[in-house]
């Protein structure tokens, strides 16, 4: 199905909806508008699939708009959420920033809604309202947690306002619902946006309460790229009698591409201590408006933004590029306001650091280029992150970081799931790999200057590199990205580490430095060597206490320390206790054993040892003495 133009759609929309959407831009319907609003905007349920970037979100904001624009469901005023301020729609959305987006091209459409002409006007003006406008001043309200806002707040403000649509993410719309004084018994429409993601992050109970707290005789729609088996059950429970719609981009090559045609993914194969350098080179030769670099963990997202802003002077990064962090971590304000600014950059070139938060039905426009430092948890969400570029007909590209060796293997997986990459050509005559050796060898010196400028700086470095190793230990796809092949001294030279930090994974790795060292201690600039006790933190505060620890360490045992070296019995005693159990099980067993020795012996000739009366004796006062055991649940 070809785009076509709003006017042809049937029933057809409110003319000033189709002068608003055009005016933004948007002068035709995509092929999952065309298929999706007819039945949306009529009695149906719908489940639709389609590729990222495929225009999802006004396929139910217009039904969601028309159908609220009427008097009611069945015409009465009884049931008119528009004068009443019950709620008349829900909107739920895996992520804050995802219901944020929303929420605003929602209101960009309400701003344009024709005014509603008072009742007490006269009977010509009344006429026209009915012939000719019977659209009134829709509301709608942002409803998510984090610190943005209160529980309490958002009431007063539902109070004040009387939104006939909430948008929110579930935890705080599940909540919002429960209050008493909120009534949800006129709601027409529910939308699961980005269903899987919703299940993926845990949310399936507060989803599952959401749709059995609403009314049964409404309009759902769940909408997501994907959709997984686990979807197919909520299907079952809040749908009724859905139509599936799945809209798909074909390809000469690939049959079904689950990506747009105008975005061109190539993979990158890189040494583990090549990563870095090879980000950096992307920085170097800004060849795009704006870029996204997806990393695996928050701890790599501050450590590694952190590390760029500083040392960008040595590789001659411009100047000019704008740099921006966010992660799941960071409080709702400054990841509204951090989003908001690389949305509304008018840098030439500007590049956003950030985890899967911003993986996921993000409409960022000016996105040409997309790089994923590592493969994600699974296949469904490397391709939204990717799907981030070439949006609305533009064209991107996407690059992955592969490391030589089994990972190259996930080249083969994507094909598999309908994803083209190509690979990346190493004979590009001054290109990224002819740089990289240049470009290693003044990053390793620039990393190891600024993680020893201060512990504060180190402290990230390791955090990030124990969270990168708990991030591919995790892995969902333990067949490629494996743990026992993963490099670690490699991978914490990458980081500018001076040492292994002690960590369970690294127990079994043979071949380790020793003392778990990856520099040459003897061979620094002062003559007393390298000394990790005297790098300090740049907070007072903080340095203080940890000379404070560090001359606690350095002064004789205590006694409990003392005793804990001495004892090596309380110092394992799990281990110990284990043991002890073990030997009064075999005691109890060989007692019974005894006993039924002795039983056979008295049955054959009525006469029984000392020995057995004493084994008798001492197993009935084991029994006596054995006092019963108390379980206590907290």
């Amino acid at each position: 199905m070809t785009s076509r133009d709003w006017k042809t759609l049937n029933p057809e929309i409110s003319p000033w909806l189709a002068e608003t959407i055009s005016s933004m831009g948007f002068s035709k319907m995509t092929p999952v508008q065309a298929s999706v609003i007819p039945l949306f905007t009529g009695n149906k349920d719908v489940v639709v699939e389609a590729v990222t970037g495929s225009g999802k979100t006004l396929a139910f904001l217009v039904p969601i708009i028309e159908r609220l624009s009427l008097t009611g469901v069945d015409g009465s005023e009884a049931n008119d959420v528009r004068s009443s301020g019950q709620v008349g729609a829900v909107i739920v959305a895996p992520t804050r920033e995802l219901a944020a987006q929303i929420c605003d091209v929602l209101q960009g459409l309400l701003a344009f809604q024709p005014a509603r002409i008072s009742q007490e006007q006269n009977e010509i003006e009344e006429e026209m309202y009915q012939t000719v406008d019977s659209k009134i001043n829709l509301k709608a309200q942002l409803v998510i947690g984090g610190n943005s806002t209160s529980l309490t707040v958002d009431f007063e403000k539902f109070k004040s306002l009387k939104p006939q649509i909430l948008v929110g993410t579930p935890g705080r719309l599940y909540e919002f619902l429960r209050l008493p004084q909120v009534h949800c018994n006129s709601v027409q429409v529910l939308v699961l946006d980005e269903a899987d993601r919703l299940l993926d992050l845990g949310f399936a109970k507060q989803v599952t309460s959401i749709v059995q707290m609403l009314p049964k005789q409404r309009r759902t729609g769940l909408f997501s790229a994907t959709v997984t088996e686990a979807v197919g059950e909520l299907v079952k429970a809040g749908l009724r009698n859905p139509v599936k719609i799945v809209v798909k981009v074909n390809n000469d090559q690939f049959q079904d591409r689950r990506v747009p045609t105008t975005l061109s993914i190539s993979s990158v194969v890189l040494d583990p201590g090549q990563k870095i350098p090879a980000l950096l080179y992307f920085l170097m030769h800004p060849d795009y408006k704006k870029a996204i670099v997806y990393f695996p963990t928050c701890a790599s997202v501050v450590y590694l933004y952190g590390l760029i802003c500083q040392i960008r002077s040595d590789f001659k990064i411009d100047p000019n590029l704008a740099l921006f962090s966010l992660h799941g971590k960071l409080p709702q304000g400054p990841r509204t306001k951090t989003l908001a600014n690389f949305v509304s950059s008018v840098s030439r070139h500007s590049v956003l650091f950030t985890t899967d938060v911003a993986a996921r039905g993000l409409d960022i426009p000016e996105v040409d280029v997309v790089i994923q430092f590592d493969a994600p948890y699974d296949a469904t969400m490397f391709l939204h992150r990717a799907g981030r570029a070439a949006r609305a007909g533009r064209h991107g590209e996407g690059y992955i970081f592969l490391t030589t060796g089994r990972e190259e293997t996930y080249i083969d997986l994507l094909s598999v799931k309908k994803i083209a990459v190509s690979m990346l050509s190493r004979m590009t005559p001054g290109g990224l790999y002819s740089s990289l050796a240049g470009i290693s060898a003044t990053f390793y010196a620039s990393i190891q200057n600024y993680n020893f400028d201060c512990r504060e700086h180190y402290d990230q470095a390791i955090r990030a590199y124990v969270s990168y190793i708990r991030f591919y230990t995790n892995h969902t796809m333990t067949s490629i990205f494996r743990i026992t092949e993963f490099d670690f001294v490699k991978y914490a030279k990458l980081f500018g580490l001076a040492r292994l930090p002690r960590m369970p994974e690294l127990r079994t790795v043979e071949n380790l430095p020793a003392g778990g060292w990856l520099i040459d201690i003897n061979d620094q600039s002062n003559s007393d060597g390298f000394d990790f006790d005297k790098l300090k933190y740049k907070d007072a505060k903080r340095e203080a206490q940890r000379v404070s620890q560090l001359s606690v360490k350095s002064i004789i045992p205590t006694e409990a320390i003392k005793q804990k070296m001495t004892n090596p019995e309380k110092n394992n005693s799990a281990w110990s206790n284990k043991s002890r159990r073990e030997e009064l099980r075999n005691v109890r067993q060989e007692k019974k054993l005894k006993r039924k020795a002795a039983t056979t012996t008295r049955d054959a000739d009525s006469t029984s040892s000392g020995e057995d009366e004493q084994d008798w004796k001492e197993l009935v006062t084991e029994r006596k003495s054995k006092k019963p055991t108390m379980i206590f649940e907290l």
